[in-house]
């Protein structure tokens, strides 16, 4: 079934306000909840680069940095699909206040653990999984709240702020770890992560929307089957969800692996570790400003593509890296192509949806991205146990490059998206 709402070739007239980069920002509870997001997940950022070296330190295993990257994410695939059947269902904000809350008490209870020294790896384990089930129930609505505060018209560049915010925290967020796990500790970043919940928490109980419509009456079970048939009746949406997914599952799995390689490949300590984070964070930030340029966009579909191939180019070389410097621009590289990348492919979804199914496609949407991380941290943590973090690299960034080339060759209707 072709899809009703963009056909091939066609523009889409959804952004009006096409020279101004930061025109989401004139709607004062999109400003509200985008900083509350920075804060908090400056915070998020912190504790990711803190407890992958404090799994190093309890373990000296890349098998378990991959463990525990997987029980952080395999929610997502429990539990994103009626995450999206209740973000169709209830009040967006209530769920975000209620799984944020629940998040910032798991963060506050590993700090609190890491600093009376009884912190063991399954504690990490059980924290990680009870704060991947927050993530999961939250992300469709987080996706969707984001078009109920600005509507079509400031869509792209919504969505194109948001992760920006989201990626500015990752140069933040390492970069602070970096400077204060020397004087406060691994657990202290720990602590920083829970307080910064509360910006979050704040921001949403400021925020005002207007009342939306409830579509979703039929049973949970049946609004479930309704989404994934819609999916399954578009072909472009099945394809942007099969990019996003390789995507996923390829090249997302370097962040796991990035402290082996900072530490065994480049030489670097605990701090150097998180000034990578921090540059890999400085290309992800100009990669979701990009799809502020609306220039750059007369062939969408192309652009695409041609990230997708970047990425993977860009990871397999990161795995060859043996200097820093080439490690620096490959990171930069991923960073950017791929950030671009995932964000378009959430702006043309979003796009091409009935707004009734909304978050129900877009949990599909955080299933084929967030949901595949289990997948992908499962299967580069098994392949770098058996070589190494570097070859699992280089053979996931080529399988992603050779799998762009080819939906490119084999798909004109996404390569025709304008």
């Amino acid at each position: 079934m072709s899809d009703p709402v963009i056909p091939p070739g066609a523009s889409v007239p959804i952004e009006t306000d096409r020279g101004n980069m930061l025109a989401a920002f004139s709607e004062p509870g999109f400003r509200l909840f985008w900083g509350g997001a920075l804060i908090s997940n400056i915070g998020s950022w912190m504790q990711n680069v803190a407890q992958g070296w404090l799994v190093l330190e309890l373990t000296d295993s890349a098998f378990m940095l991959g463990l525990v990257g997987f029980v952080s994410t395999i929610p997502m695939l429990i539990l994103l699909l009626l995450g999206g059947v209740i973000a169709d269902r209830v009040d967006r904000r209530r769920l975000l206040l209620v799984t944020m809350t629940g998040m910032m008490v798991f963060a506050g209870a590993l700090a609190v653990l890491t600093w009376q020294g009884v912190v063991t790896i399954w504690h990490i384990v059980m924290l990680s999984f009870l704060s991947g089930c927050g993530i999961a129930l939250a992300a469709p609505a987080y996706q969707a709240f984001v078009h109920d505060l600005v509507g079509k018209r400031h869509l792209q560049n919504a969505i194109a702020l948001n992760s920006a915010q989201f990626n500015l925290s990752r140069v933040v967020g390492p970069s602070l770890a970096g400077i204060v796990v020397v004087p406060i500790g691994l657990a202290g970043c720990f602590g920083l992560n829970a307080v910064s919940f509360l910006a979050a928490i704040a921001t949403l109980f400021l925020i005002r929307v207007g009342a939306r419509p409830v579509f979703a009456t039929a049973p949970v079970w049946q609004s479930l089957l309704e989404g994934v048939t819609y999916v399954r009746q578009h072909r472009r949406v099945r394809v942007l969800l099969l990019l996003t997914s390789l995507v996923s599952i390829l090249a997302m799995p370097y962040s796991t692996l990035l402290p082996i390689i900072a530490r065994d490949v480049l030489g670097l300590d605990a701090s150097g570790l998180g000034y990578l984070y921090a540059i890999g964070g400085l290309g992800a930030v100009a990669g979701a400003l990009s799809l502020t340029v609306r220039r750059l966009f007369r062939r969408r579909g192309v652009f695409l593509l041609a990230m997708v191939t970047t990425t993977g180019l860009a990871t397999a070389t990161l795995g060859l890296a043996n200097t820093l410097v080439v490690a620096v621009i490959a990171l930069v590289v991923i960073s950017f192509a791929a950030t671009s990348s995932i964000a378009l492919m959430n702006t043309l979804l979003q796009e091409l949806v009935d707004d009734e199914k909304r978050g129900r496609v877009l949990s599909m949407y955080g299933l084929a991205f967030m949901g595949t991380f289990p997948i992908g941290n499962l299967l580069a943590g098994t392949i770098a146990r058996y070589s190494s973090a570097s070859t699992t690299l280089a053979v996931t960034g080529a399988v992603l490059a050779a799998s762009g080339v080819y939906i490119a060759a084999t798909r004109p209707r996404v390569r025709a998206i304008a």
